[in-house]
């Protein structure tokens, strides 16, 4: 099987780390108001951007990787499973982010078949690379990947916690582990 999952929010807990940098770059910014569009890849504002350029590598140097995130990606990979990372992190938004990101992977043993950077179209994605399931906390992106007709499971987040959708949601890798061996038994 094919498992799409993306980076922030999923593998790491990057929202808890941007959320240290709002507060120390300025408590009275809108910032924390796009939470979401930012998790996905989107500088809605030049606030936004500035913000970005001054301190992006550094939150997503200062995310922790998820409990059991390295653990259940080696296992889903020792059965047989290819694992594609698929973020929008990426050079196109976030400079420098790239090889920030392959060290990091590396860093922490979380090892995939391929990575693609600079996914803002991550249906198109998902269908351009045969992908059976996507985890992501966008519930943007899990709704228009389940428009496809591909699955999707939408990590829960801070950012996400108030969308009202009808997907499978998980809480931590267990779950999702659990989650992934029902949709594979499908096949």
């Amino acid at each position: 099987m094919r498992i799409g999952i993306d980076i922030d929010d999923v593998i790491t807990d990057t929202s808890l780390a941007m959320k240290k940098y709002i507060e120390k770059y300025d408590n009275n910014s809108d910032i924390h108001n796009y939470m979401e569009e930012i998790m996905r890849g989107e500088m809605p504002t030049e606030e936004i951007k500035e913000f970005f350029r001054e301190n992006g590598t550094n939150i997503f140097k200062d995310a922790t990787v998820k409990l059991n995130a390295s653990k259940v990606i080696q296992e889903l990979l020792n059965n047989e499973n290819e694992i594609f990372i698929i973020t929008s992190r990426g050079e196109e938004k976030f400079e420098g982010s790239e090889q920030l990101t392959l060290e990091f992977l590396k860093f922490n043993k979380i090892n995939y078949t391929m990575i693609l950077f600079n996914s803002f179209e991550k249906a198109k994605v998902c269908k351009d690379n045969h992908i059976d399931v996507m985890i992501d906390d966008s519930a943007k992106y899990c709704n228009e990947i389940k428009k496809q007709n591909m699955d999707a499971i939408l990590f829960n987040s801070e950012v996400n916690k108030l969308s009202d959708v009808n997907l499978p949601r998980v809480n931590d890798w267990i779950e999702l582990k659990e989650k992934i061996y029902a949709i594979q038994n499908k096949y």
